[in-house]
């Protein structure tokens, strides 16, 4: 018999609930501009009026030509319907958008007044709980984390919910093999926490995973995502407003996290 899922505490961000509103009218990403999309999403939740695609041109994104297939994720359509032009590559390598670009991208489209804290380490899951529990506890940051990891070694999001309630109280599980394998940005949304195990609930930008673009991942599974292993670089991007960037460094720092951006294979733009 499975344990009950009356001993488990779901614990979300500060900045959740208001994320989640924009979350939801945001719908599926456009096709590759996982990134551009989370920054036009914060940007809209704080009131102002950008879209994924303006962001993608102040971030220097570059798109692929080819079939969608190659980089959509299995039962997601396409949505190609860019509201303005955005550079083309035939090489996909050259494709994506850079943890620069979008660092770039938010300073200038909210004229200083947010900002993008990048944050390495060499990720374990205490690693990642560290910096969760860190943005519980400073709930006057309001601050939404933005995970650049690679998917494939991401549990697939269409783990049941048995198999959740038995890993939270320390039952060995199989877990679903990833849906895709790209690199990817995503927000980590809170923790559920059960007598035994933690699980981060992640929000992503395809509704088709999990509940509506919600999932559960173990800490373990997310911190393999973002050490990567393929020789790109991935971290955590902290979106907070400007006022409280130096906070937030000088508190990272304390915590041994580097405060530093990567490469993460995408074109980074010149400033």
């Amino acid at each position: 018999m499975l344990p009950n899922l009356n001993s488990a505490t779901i614990q979300l961000l500060p900045s959740t609930l208001a994320l989640s509103h924009e979350h939801q009218r945001a719908g599926q990403q456009p096709d590759n501009l996982c990134g551009p999309y989370w920054v036009g999403v914060l940007l809209r939740r704080y009131g102002l009026a950008v879209t994924a695609e303006q962001i993608a041109q102040a971030a220097g994104s570059v798109l692929p030509v080819g079939e969608p297939h190659t980089w959509l994720p299995s039962g997601a359509q396409s949505r190609q319907d860019y509201s303005l032009p955005i550079p083309m590559t035939d090489r996909m390598r050259d494709a994506g958008t850079s943890a620069h670009g979008l660092v770039q991208a938010i300073t200038e489209l909210s004229a200083q007044t947010y900002c993008l804290v990048p944050l390495q380490s060499k990720w374990s899951a205490d690693r990642l709980t560290a910096l969760l529990n860190l943005c519980q506890e400073r709930p006057d940051w309001d601050a939404v984390l933005l995970a650049n990891l690679k998917t494939g070694h991401l549990w697939g999001a269409g783990l049941p919910v048995s198999d959740a309630i038995a890993y939270l109280h320390g039952q060995p599980i199989t877990p679903p093999a990833a849906d895709w394998d790209v690199g990817h940005f995503l927000a980590l949304a809170g923790t559920v926490t059960g007598t035994v195990n933690s699980l981060v609930i992640v929000c992503d930008t395809y509704p088709l995973f999990g509940w509506q673009g919600y999932h559960l991942q173990s800490a373990e599974a997310i911190a393999h995502a973002l050490n990567r292993g393929d020789g790109m670089g991935g971290g955590i991007l902290v979106c907070v407003a400007t006022t409280y960037r130096a906070q937030v460094e000088e508190a990272a720092i304390a915590q041994d996290f580097q405060v530093e951006i990567w490469d993460n294979g995408s074109p980074i733009p010149t400033l």
